[in-house]
Protein backbone atom coordinates (compact mmCIF):
# COMPACT_ATOMS: atom_id res chain seq x y z
CA UNK A 1 0.00 0.00 0.00
CA UNK A 2 2.79 1.86 0.47
CA UNK A 3 4.58 3.12 -2.97
CA UNK A 4 8.21 4.82 -3.29
CA UNK A 5 7.45 7.17 -6.74
CA UNK A 6 10.40 9.42 -6.92
CA UNK A 7 13.79 9.25 -5.31
CA UNK A 8 16.21 12.51 -5.51
CA UNK A 9 19.96 13.10 -4.34
CA UNK A 10 19.83 15.60 -2.11
CA UNK A 11 23.14 17.98 -0.77
CA UNK A 12 22.97 16.06 2.70
CA UNK A 13 24.26 12.71 1.80
CA UNK A 14 21.09 10.70 1.95
CA UNK A 15 18.82 10.69 -0.92
CA UNK A 16 15.01 12.56 -1.02
CA UNK A 17 12.29 9.19 -1.20
CA UNK A 18 8.50 10.39 -1.71
CA UNK A 19 5.85 7.71 -0.94
CA UNK A 20 2.44 7.71 -1.87
CA UNK A 21 -0.44 5.19 -0.02
CA UNK A 22 -2.67 3.64 -2.45
CA UNK A 23 -6.00 1.19 -1.90
CA UNK A 24 -8.36 -0.20 -3.43
CA UNK A 25 -8.25 -1.26 -7.53
CA UNK A 26 -7.49 0.82 -10.78
CA UNK A 27 -10.77 3.19 -11.96
CA UNK A 28 -12.22 6.58 -10.74
CA UNK A 29 -10.01 7.46 -7.71
CA UNK A 30 -9.63 9.77 -4.84
CA UNK A 31 -6.48 11.55 -4.26
CA UNK A 32 -5.68 13.42 -1.09
CA UNK A 33 -2.66 15.88 -0.59
CA UNK A 34 -1.19 17.50 2.16
CA UNK A 35 2.02 18.52 3.38
CA UNK A 36 2.11 20.74 0.19
CA UNK A 37 3.74 23.67 2.98
CA UNK A 38 6.08 22.17 5.84
CA UNK A 39 4.55 23.49 8.45
CA UNK A 40 0.67 22.99 7.78
CA UNK A 41 0.44 19.61 10.10
CA UNK A 42 -3.35 19.55 10.43
CA UNK A 43 -3.32 17.98 7.13
CA UNK A 44 -0.41 15.26 7.67
CA UNK A 45 -2.70 14.44 10.84
CA UNK A 46 -5.53 13.55 9.23
CA UNK A 47 -3.76 11.92 6.33
CA UNK A 48 -2.27 9.77 9.09
CA UNK A 49 -5.42 9.12 10.33
CA UNK A 50 -7.22 7.80 7.01
CA UNK A 51 -4.27 5.79 5.93
CA UNK A 52 -5.17 4.12 9.95
CA UNK A 53 -8.68 3.65 8.92
CA UNK A 54 -8.15 2.54 5.37
CA UNK A 55 -5.11 -0.03 6.32
CA UNK A 56 -7.94 -1.70 8.74
CA UNK A 57 -10.49 -2.33 5.77
CA UNK A 58 -8.42 -3.48 3.60
CA UNK A 59 -7.19 -5.67 5.79
CA UNK A 60 -10.48 -6.76 7.26
CA UNK A 61 -10.58 -5.27 10.73
CA UNK A 62 -13.12 -3.28 10.22
CA UNK A 63 -15.84 -5.41 9.59
CA UNK A 64 -18.80 -2.13 8.79
CA UNK A 65 -16.85 -0.83 6.05
CA UNK A 66 -16.11 -2.49 2.31
CA UNK A 67 -13.68 -0.15 0.12
CA UNK A 68 -15.40 -0.70 -3.28
CA UNK A 69 -13.36 2.30 -5.18
CA UNK A 70 -9.73 3.39 -5.16
CA UNK A 71 -8.33 6.10 -2.60
CA UNK A 72 -4.54 7.41 -2.43
CA UNK A 73 -2.93 9.26 -0.05
CA UNK A 74 0.43 11.74 -0.61
CA UNK A 75 0.30 12.58 3.51
CA UNK A 76 3.94 14.63 3.42
CA UNK A 77 4.61 16.44 -0.24
CA UNK A 78 7.04 19.33 0.95
CA UNK A 79 8.98 16.71 3.03
CA UNK A 80 12.01 18.43 2.88
CA UNK A 81 10.65 21.01 4.91
CA UNK A 82 8.49 19.13 7.03
CA UNK A 83 11.97 17.50 8.37
CA UNK A 84 13.36 20.83 9.40
CA UNK A 85 9.91 22.55 10.74
CA UNK A 86 9.88 25.36 8.29
CA UNK A 87 6.40 26.25 6.13
CA UNK A 88 9.35 26.09 2.77
CA UNK A 89 11.96 24.14 2.43
CA UNK A 90 15.52 26.61 3.60
CA UNK A 91 18.17 25.22 0.80
CA UNK A 92 15.85 26.22 -2.01
CA UNK A 93 13.02 28.64 -0.35
CA UNK A 94 10.81 27.69 -2.91
CA UNK A 95 6.86 27.43 -2.76
CA UNK A 96 6.04 23.91 -3.43
CA UNK A 97 2.12 25.35 -4.42
CA UNK A 98 3.57 27.93 -6.16
CA UNK A 99 5.86 24.59 -8.85
CA UNK A 100 3.34 22.96 -10.72
CA UNK A 101 3.36 21.46 -13.29
CA UNK A 102 6.97 21.56 -12.51
CA UNK A 103 9.55 19.70 -13.89
CA UNK A 104 10.74 16.11 -14.00
CA UNK A 105 14.52 17.72 -14.81
CA UNK A 106 14.54 20.50 -12.32
CA UNK A 107 15.00 21.14 -9.11
CA UNK A 108 14.01 19.08 -6.19
CA UNK A 109 11.20 21.03 -5.90
CA UNK A 110 9.91 21.64 -9.43
CA UNK A 111 10.78 17.54 -9.45
CA UNK A 112 8.39 16.57 -6.46
CA UNK A 113 5.98 18.93 -7.98
CA UNK A 114 5.94 16.87 -11.19
CA UNK A 115 5.33 13.64 -9.99
CA UNK A 116 2.83 14.67 -7.25
CA UNK A 117 0.54 15.67 -10.64
CA UNK A 118 1.79 13.00 -12.79
CA UNK A 119 0.09 10.05 -10.10
CA UNK A 120 -2.87 12.65 -9.76
CA UNK A 121 -3.44 14.02 -13.03
CA UNK A 122 -5.94 11.03 -13.96
CA UNK A 123 -8.15 11.60 -10.84
CA UNK A 124 -11.67 11.96 -10.39
CA UNK A 125 -12.03 13.49 -7.00
CA UNK A 126 -9.29 15.41 -5.35
CA UNK A 127 -8.99 16.94 -1.63
CA UNK A 128 -6.17 19.32 -0.69
CA UNK A 129 -5.54 19.17 2.65
CA UNK A 130 -4.48 23.27 3.72
CA UNK A 131 -4.20 26.09 6.99
CA UNK A 132 -4.06 29.15 7.60
CA UNK A 133 -1.55 31.64 6.33
CA UNK A 134 1.73 32.04 8.91
CA UNK A 135 -0.18 34.22 12.14
CA UNK A 136 -3.48 33.04 11.43
CA UNK A 137 -6.44 30.58 12.17
CA UNK A 138 -9.10 29.66 9.91
CA UNK A 139 -11.90 27.91 10.95
CA UNK A 140 -12.64 24.67 8.62
CA UNK A 141 -14.15 25.96 5.73
CA UNK A 142 -13.97 25.13 1.89
CA UNK A 143 -11.87 27.31 -1.19
CA UNK A 144 -12.91 27.13 -4.49
CA UNK A 145 -12.44 28.93 -7.79
CA UNK A 146 -15.52 27.66 -9.03
CA UNK A 147 -18.95 26.95 -7.74
CA UNK A 148 -20.69 24.37 -10.27
CA UNK A 149 -22.65 21.62 -9.17
CA UNK A 150 -20.09 19.08 -8.86
CA UNK A 151 -18.10 21.33 -6.22
CA UNK A 152 -21.88 22.22 -4.65
CA UNK A 153 -21.99 18.32 -3.90
CA UNK A 154 -18.68 17.71 -2.62
CA UNK A 155 -19.24 20.30 -0.15
CA UNK A 156 -22.33 18.97 1.16
CA UNK A 157 -20.85 15.62 0.86
CA UNK A 158 -17.95 16.49 2.87
CA UNK A 159 -20.20 18.16 5.43
CA UNK A 160 -18.89 21.61 5.62
CA UNK A 161 -21.33 24.06 5.24
CA UNK A 162 -18.79 27.26 4.58
CA UNK A 163 -17.44 27.63 0.86
CA UNK A 164 -15.14 30.37 -0.11
CA UNK A 165 -15.19 31.42 -3.82
CA UNK A 166 -11.26 33.10 -4.21
CA UNK A 167 -10.46 34.82 -7.48
CA UNK A 168 -7.95 33.50 -9.17
CA UNK A 169 -4.61 35.51 -9.64
CA UNK A 170 -2.07 34.82 -12.23
CA UNK A 171 0.05 33.66 -9.49
CA UNK A 172 -2.15 30.51 -8.82
CA UNK A 173 -2.31 29.22 -11.83
CA UNK A 174 0.95 27.57 -11.00
CA UNK A 175 -0.66 25.40 -8.11
CA UNK A 176 -1.85 22.23 -7.98
CA UNK A 177 -5.34 22.81 -7.16
CA UNK A 178 -5.22 24.98 -10.87
CA UNK A 179 -3.76 22.20 -12.28
CA UNK A 180 -6.93 19.78 -11.02
CA UNK A 181 -9.60 22.24 -12.18
CA UNK A 182 -7.67 22.74 -15.44
CA UNK A 183 -8.20 18.61 -15.71
CA UNK A 184 -11.32 19.24 -14.69
CA UNK A 185 -11.04 16.77 -11.50
CA UNK A 186 -13.86 17.37 -9.13
CA UNK A 187 -11.86 18.85 -6.31
CA UNK A 188 -11.61 21.53 -3.43
CA UNK A 189 -9.17 22.79 -0.98
CA UNK A 190 -9.98 22.16 2.59
CA UNK A 191 -8.45 24.60 5.04
CA UNK A 192 -8.28 24.17 9.15
CA UNK A 193 -6.35 25.56 11.58
CA UNK A 194 -3.13 27.24 12.37
CA UNK A 195 0.54 26.11 10.67
CA UNK A 196 2.91 24.30 13.05
CA UNK A 197 -0.50 23.03 15.32
CA UNK A 198 -2.33 20.41 15.30
CA UNK A 199 -6.26 20.48 16.37
CA UNK A 200 -7.24 16.96 17.01
CA UNK A 201 -10.81 17.82 16.94
CA UNK A 202 -10.79 19.61 13.77
CA UNK A 203 -9.20 16.48 12.18
CA UNK A 204 -11.75 14.13 13.55
CA UNK A 205 -14.47 16.58 11.92
CA UNK A 206 -12.99 16.34 9.32
CA UNK A 207 -12.46 13.35 9.03
CA UNK A 208 -15.68 12.24 9.82
CA UNK A 209 -16.75 14.27 6.99
CA UNK A 210 -14.33 12.54 4.48
CA UNK A 211 -15.49 9.30 5.35
CA UNK A 212 -19.55 10.74 4.64
CA UNK A 213 -18.07 11.82 1.47
CA UNK A 214 -16.00 8.29 0.22
CA UNK A 215 -19.76 6.95 1.32
CA UNK A 216 -21.63 9.39 -0.96
CA UNK A 217 -19.43 8.84 -3.58
CA UNK A 218 -19.79 4.85 -3.69
CA UNK A 219 -16.22 4.48 -2.91
CA UNK A 220 -16.48 3.48 0.42
CA UNK A 221 -19.85 1.15 1.88
CA UNK A 222 -20.90 1.11 4.97
CA UNK A 223 -23.06 -2.10 5.64
CA UNK A 224 -24.50 -0.41 8.43
CA UNK A 225 -26.72 1.92 6.66
CA UNK A 226 -28.17 2.13 2.99
CA UNK A 227 -27.09 5.45 2.49
CA UNK A 228 -24.52 8.21 3.86
CA UNK A 229 -25.28 10.23 6.71
CA UNK A 230 -27.51 13.04 5.84
CA UNK A 231 -26.46 16.36 4.16
CA UNK A 232 -25.84 20.17 5.33
CA UNK A 233 -26.39 23.37 3.86
CA UNK A 234 -24.04 24.53 1.67
CA UNK A 235 -23.29 28.46 2.30
CA UNK A 236 -21.13 30.02 -0.70
CA UNK A 237 -19.41 33.57 -0.05
CA UNK A 238 -18.35 35.14 -2.96
CA UNK A 239 -15.19 37.56 -2.33
CA UNK A 240 -17.08 40.43 -1.85
CA UNK A 241 -18.77 39.29 0.83
CA UNK A 242 -15.54 38.90 2.84
CA UNK A 243 -14.69 41.78 5.51
CA UNK A 244 -11.24 42.92 6.45
CA UNK A 245 -10.70 43.58 9.81
CA UNK A 246 -7.38 45.95 10.23
CA UNK A 247 -5.62 47.80 12.55
CA UNK A 248 -4.84 51.31 12.43
CA UNK A 249 -1.95 51.20 15.32
CA UNK A 250 0.84 48.95 16.08
CA UNK A 251 1.14 46.78 18.98
CA UNK A 252 -0.13 43.87 21.09
CA UNK A 253 -3.43 42.21 19.72
CA UNK A 254 -5.38 40.80 22.37
CA UNK A 255 -8.61 38.57 21.06
CA UNK A 256 -12.06 38.47 22.75
CA UNK A 257 -13.52 35.45 20.77
CA UNK A 258 -12.68 32.44 18.97
CA UNK A 259 -12.22 31.87 15.41
CA UNK A 260 -15.51 30.21 14.03
CA UNK A 261 -18.08 32.08 15.98
CA UNK A 262 -20.41 34.15 15.04
CA UNK A 263 -20.01 37.68 15.46
CA UNK A 264 -22.58 40.54 16.07
CA UNK A 265 -22.27 43.61 13.78
CA UNK A 266 -20.31 46.02 16.39
CA UNK A 267 -19.07 43.03 18.51
CA UNK A 268 -15.79 43.39 20.12
CA UNK A 269 -12.61 41.19 18.42
CA UNK A 270 -10.34 42.50 20.34
CA UNK A 271 -8.11 45.24 20.76
CA UNK A 272 -4.28 46.50 20.54
CA UNK A 273 -2.23 47.38 23.10
CA UNK A 274 0.75 49.65 23.54
CA UNK A 275 3.89 47.52 23.68
CA UNK A 276 5.81 49.39 26.51
CA UNK A 277 3.06 50.96 28.37
CA UNK A 278 0.17 48.51 28.27
CA UNK A 279 -2.56 51.04 27.43
CA UNK A 280 -5.41 50.21 25.04
CA UNK A 281 -4.58 51.66 21.79
CA UNK A 282 -8.15 51.02 19.75
CA UNK A 283 -10.87 48.51 19.91
CA UNK A 284 -11.20 46.48 16.25
CA UNK A 285 -14.98 45.67 15.98
CA UNK A 286 -16.91 43.76 13.58
CA UNK A 287 -19.11 46.01 11.21
CA UNK A 288 -21.42 43.34 9.71
CA UNK A 289 -23.06 40.23 11.63
CA UNK A 290 -21.53 37.31 9.95
CA UNK A 291 -19.06 34.56 10.98
CA UNK A 292 -15.36 34.81 11.86
CA UNK A 293 -13.27 32.54 9.69
CA UNK A 294 -9.84 33.90 10.22
CA UNK A 295 -8.17 35.52 13.07
CA UNK A 296 -4.65 36.26 13.53
CA UNK A 297 -3.23 34.34 16.04
CA UNK A 298 0.37 35.76 16.63
CA UNK A 299 -0.03 38.83 18.67
CA UNK A 300 2.04 41.31 17.53
CA UNK A 301 0.79 43.65 15.01
CA UNK A 302 1.74 46.50 12.62
CA UNK A 303 -0.16 49.11 11.34
CA UNK A 304 -2.76 48.49 9.09
CA UNK A 305 -2.48 44.45 9.64
CA UNK A 306 -4.88 42.47 8.89
CA UNK A 307 -6.70 40.40 12.21
CA UNK A 308 -9.83 38.81 11.61
CA UNK A 309 -11.84 38.02 8.21
CA UNK A 310 -15.37 38.15 9.05
CA UNK A 311 -18.19 36.29 6.29
CA UNK A 312 -21.18 38.50 6.20
CA UNK A 313 -24.30 36.82 7.36
CA UNK A 314 -26.77 35.28 4.73
CA UNK A 315 -30.10 36.91 5.53
CA UNK A 316 -31.64 34.69 2.92
CA UNK A 317 -32.08 31.18 1.24
CA UNK A 318 -31.27 32.35 -1.70
CA UNK A 319 -28.08 33.74 -0.43
CA UNK A 320 -27.50 30.20 0.01
CA UNK A 321 -27.39 29.18 -3.32
CA UNK A 322 -26.28 32.36 -5.34
CA UNK A 323 -26.86 30.25 -9.12
CA UNK A 324 -26.70 33.56 -10.98
CA UNK A 325 -23.17 34.94 -9.37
Amino acid sequence: MKEKILTLPTPYGENLELYKNVWGKAGESLSIVSGLQGDHLNGLFLNSQLTQFLDRVIEGLDPHYTLTGQVQTFPVVNINAVQSGTRLWPLDGMDMDLAFPGNSQGETTEAIAYMILEHTQDSFWGLILTSAPPHYEDAPHIQVYKSNNSVKKMCRDLKIETVRKQKEYSTQKVNLFHHWQEQEISSVMISAGSPRTINLQQCENLFQGILNFMKAEGILKDHRKKDSENKGKTRIYQPDEEVLVKTSTAGIFVTEVKVGSYLKQGQKIGEVRDIYSGKKLEELISSEDGLLITLRQYPIVYEKEPVAIVLKAKNSWREYFPWNR
